[in-house]
């Protein structure tokens, strides 16, 4: 157990909310191993340890090369183009992929704990710990900066070792005649090790040609969209199936091992004492991990709180040892002890097993449940925050880690069956590539890391990246489509508990902190309202959300009519005034993605307004939208759209003349929620075009060589990584006293989360090779060979806005909902003659389903979990086809509709249904 760890502060010291948080100051170095013990993972796959990077630009490199431009030939191969769309099959890593592996696998809100690459879980930040990243180290000269650390991207260039802070593992042991096998369930005890990550659930197989079983195990924690409770329990499933693979019986004992780890980041202390118990419930054994202390000071500290490991349904043929000696790397039950106690300081380790007996050919599961107990949060927090930010709401929920394995326990079987529901809909019965699965949905794991919270008076609260930048910045997290699809209520909670409590009723200005940053920012502003627009379209009800919070909206809303109408003294839907922006800098004049930001905010006022029969706001807000419509073509300069800067103003940084990736990003967001075109088609398209040809870099090490250290921006892409960079300036216009503000660096750099909201754009505008190479050069960068493919980085570890990776995959799918309404729609981008996908709605989801002849088209709808109110339903039709007969059917028994055609689609309308679970609604179109 690691004693006498200093405690790392290097975020406070650094975190400046006023500034965007990311402004660079000095730190120490913080790159000491603080009793972490580290395992020899990297040297059995054959890697370098010790922070080296493989197959990278030499550490302290600085050499600049100003002659690059970036080519408008990208260079991508045929074969490149040709597996972007093919379906292909399960990723699996093995070998030297799987050495950085750590793929989140707790509940929602409740800690990061990994699962390696060899099924070891690892990590543990489960202690309340308040840190930079996964790991806070300052790495000093890098390629001629003077630091960088994890917000620089630190755990991006130098990838972190596999970290157990405890003993905790699985181990078999194999009987067969008089040959006995003890084996450790990790790379120590198999080399033939493969890893299928699918998040919420991984499959690792084991495998020795030498033994008479093969070994599989899942691994998640409970997962089903749309249910937060029943997603957010602090616990891993270890769920192992053990196979005869031999013409002979077999005895198999499988154990799992856990140490009594209270207070494992503090210095030992006397007036603790650690206790082990093993507790049988419901056929259940569990072994729990307490301690006992008569020290209130104790009690508070953030790493007090209990763990258990539990044996699920254990059966006469287990056995169970509450405290063991450590003689081996793989333990098993020697003795049957109930209670077992220690001086906190040394170590004391429970393990339990259960012995099956396996004819040939046949298999038996067995598995475990390990779950975590440390309700002692304290997050940031001012005078002005509403609520305490501190405790976690399971803390609420359970009386300690015994009791949230039973909880799981006694509905295992539906927990089970959701959470493959939902990994099945999602990835085995789809038909889009297995890839972009992958990438457009692990990164809503970031909801359980230490970036997410769900506090103990129930408010959802989130960092940027871990331990970096706090408020559940609006700037930020409105780039996050997963939250708001696959959670719904934490954004309700979001808009209700956070945004309109801290919103200034005067101006409608929203601190974009949550009351941490004592300022506004123009996008995130728009953001919360475009937001809002969504929390209504996912409800089943638009009464109560609207009615509830119409008049915040409006306010919100008017917070950017009222910086519209600073310039001429009228609203003309263009804003001129001060602008803080998620670049951490205050832009001034017309600035195309704020403008366009608010051209959709309105857009969806004007639904929102017409929904609740507002009709003054409906014509104020639809006035101010024709008018910006025409207002915003002012700002195309013939290829893309630039900023018209204020010249009272020269002094402030901004894009100028430049080439920006979120230019049209209003029009992305409009179309993420259903409304359709907002302004000027020709012009977008000709900026996205534009976006490709001169932001596209195939290989950002000769870009980043090109151009100083001090202005190249952090190195979230390297030698051999391709990006979309933020801002290029292709026809000049770059002003030189730009540089000397920090904020320049970020213009030379790429951020997954911009991407991904550019790829989502690309394709729903159909340009299905930008976006598709997008989403896959993103892919690559995060190669499991290079770094682990589970941690999107830019403002340090698990960044939010990495979640916008999810809006590639409704725009794929060319999905739109409005559950108020009963709409559903969707229009398939890729492969749409045979395609099939999950979707998410306001009280279910399942699977969209189309297929495509010469002559017919067939579109099914099935739901997998909940219900889902419908009356109309919208599909697209091959450009140029017709519909001459329509048929439509509910669990196969004909429905009666009426339909109608629509620039390429068919609108079906029909009386008001419910579907549930496993029935389906079926419409076949003759062409």
């Amino acid at each position: 157990m690691p004693k006498n760890k200093t405690m790392s502060d290097s975020n406070k010291n650094t975190c400046d909310p006023n500034s965007g948080c990311c402004s660079p100051k000095e730190v120490e170095d913080t790159s000491t191993e603080n009793g972490i013990q580290r395992r020899d993972f990297l040297k059995a796959m054959g890697l370098a340890t010790g922070g080296v990077l493989i197959g990278f630009p030499a550490f302290g490199m600085s050499n600049s090369k100003s002659d690059y431009t970036i080519p408008i030939d990208k260079g991508l191969s045929p074969e490149w183009h040709k597996s972007l769309y093919e379906r292909g099959i399960a990723e699996v890593y093995k070998g030297k992929e799987l050495a950085y592996i750590g793929m989140p696998i707790g509940g929602i809100c409740t800690g990061t704990v990994y699962l390696g690459g060899d099924g070891k879980l690892w990590l543990w930040d489960i202690f309340n710990e308040t840190k930079e990243g996964i790991v806070d180290k300052t790495y000093k000269n890098w390629q001629g900066k003077k630091e960088i650390k994890p917000r620089d991207g630190a755990n991006y260039i130098f990838q972190v070792a596999p970290e157990y802070p405890f003993e905790q593992g699985f181990g078999i042991r194999i009987l067969q005649n008089d040959t006995v096998w003890n084996k450790n369930l990790d790379f120590k005890g198999f080399e033939d090790i493969s890893f299928k990550g699918q998040y919420p659930m991984a499959e690792i197989s084991y495998r020795d040609a030498k033994l008479p079983v093969n070994i599989d195990l899942q691994s998640f924690s409970p997962f089903v969209p749309l249910n937060i409770d029943e997603s957010s329990y602090p616990a891993t499933i270890m769920r192992f199936t053990v196979t005869n693979t031999s013409d002979k019986k077999a005895t198999v004992e499988l154990s799992g091992w856990l140490e009594n780890a209270v207070l494992n980041n503090s210095e030992n202390n006397k007036d603790l004492k650690l206790v082990n118990t093993i507790e049988k419930v419901a056929g259940n054994t569990t072994l729990f991990c307490s301690a006992n202390t008569n020290s209130e000071v104790l009690k508070k500290q953030s790493d007090f709180g209990n763990m258990a490991l539990t044996l699920y349904n254990s059966g006469k043929k287990s056995k169970a040892e509450a405290g063991i000696k450590i003689n081996s790397t793989v333990l098993f039950p020697e003795n049957e002890q109930n209670t077992a106690e220690a001086v906190h300081g040394e170590q004391l380790v429970g393990v339990l097993s259960k012995t099956v007996k396996l004819k040939p050919g046949k298999s038996k599961v067995i598995t475990y449940i390990v779950s975590w107990y440390f309700p002692n949060l304290v997050l940031p927090q001012n005078k002005n925050s509403k609520g305490e930010n501190k405790g976690r709401l399971y803390g609420k929920r359970f009386a300690n880690a015994a009791a949230v394995t039973t909880a799981i326990a006694k509905n295992y079987d539906y927990l089970y069956q959701k959470t493959v529901a939902w990994k099945n809909c999602f990835y085995d019965d789809a038909t889009l590539p297995h890839w972009f699965l992958n990438r457009t949905f692990l990164n809503t794991s970031i909801l359980a890391t230490e970036t997410s919270f769900l506090l103990e008076d129930g408010r959802f609260w989130g960092w940027e990246g871990i331990g970096c930048c706090s408020g559940t910045c609006t700037h930020v997290w409105h780039y996050a489509q997963a939250l708001g699809r696959i959670f719904p209520e934490l954004e309700k909670n979001l808009r209700e508990r956070t945004d309109f409590a801290v919103i200034d009723t005067t101006s409608g200005g929203i601190d974009f902190r949550g009351s941490l940053a004592n300022k506004y920012a123009a996008d995130g502003q728009a953001g919360i309202v475009l937001r809002a627009y969504r929390d209504y379209l996912i409800s089943e009800n638009n009464a109560a959300f609207l009615e509830k919070n119409w008049d915040n909206i409006k306010l919100s809303l008017q917070y950017l009519i009222n910086l519209d109408a600073e310039e001429g003294g009228v609203a003309n839907g263009t804003i001129f005034g001060e602008q803080h922006n998620t670049l951490d800098a205050e832009w001034y004049g017309n600035v195309p993605v704020i403008t366009s930001l608010y051209l959709a905010a309105l857009a969806a006022s004007v639904e929102m307004a017409i929904a609740i029969k507002d009709t003054k706001a409906e014509k104020e807000y639809a006035t101010i939208l024709e008018a910006g419509k025409i207002n915003i073509e002012k700002l195309f300069n013939g290829e893309f759209f630039i900023q018209n800067e204020d010249p009272k103003h020269k002094k402030a940084i901004g894009i100028g003349s430049g080439c920006y990736i979120d230019q049209v990003f209003g029009q992305s967001w409009a179309h993420q929620l259903g409304l359709g075109r907002l302004y000027n088609k020709e012009m977008i398209n000709k900026s996205l075009e534009s976006l490709w040809k001169y932001n596209f870099v195939p290989d950002m090490g000769a870009l980043r060589d090109s151009i100083s250290p001090k202005h190249n921006g952090r190195p979230y892409a390297l030698a051999g990584d391709a990006g979309l960079v933020m801002c290029t300036w292709p026809l000049g216009g770059k002003r030189d006293d730009w540089e000397k503000h920090w904020q320049f660096g970020y213009f030379n750099e790429v951020m997954t989360g911009f991407e991904h909201q550019l790829a989502s754009h690309y394709i729903w505008e159909d340009k299905l090779d930008y976006g598709l190479s997008l989403v896959k050069a993103v892919h690559e960068r995060y190669g499991a060979t290079k770094r682990n493919p589970y941690n999107e980085i830019e403002c340090s570890d698990h960044y939010s806005r990495a979640m916008a990776s999810y809006g590639a995959f409704i725009a794929a799918c060319g999905f739109t909902y409005n559950g108020p309404k009963g709409q559903l729609g969707f229009t398939p981008k890729v492969n749409p003659e045979n395609f099939k996908a999950a979707f998410t709605a306001a009280e279910g989801w399942g699977s969209l389903q189309q297929t495509r002849t010469a002559t017919s088209q067939t579109n099914s709808l099935k739901l997998a979990y909940g219900k889902l109110k419908i009356q109309q339903i919208e599909v697209g039709l091959v450009i140029g086809k017709t519909p001459n007969s329509l048929k439509m059917s509910f669990n196969d028994k004909p429905l009666k509709t009426s339909f109608k055609n629509s620039e390429n689609k068919i609108i079906v309308a029909f009386e008001p249904i419910e579907i549930k679970e496993n029935e389906e609604i079926k419409v076949t179109i003759g062409l």
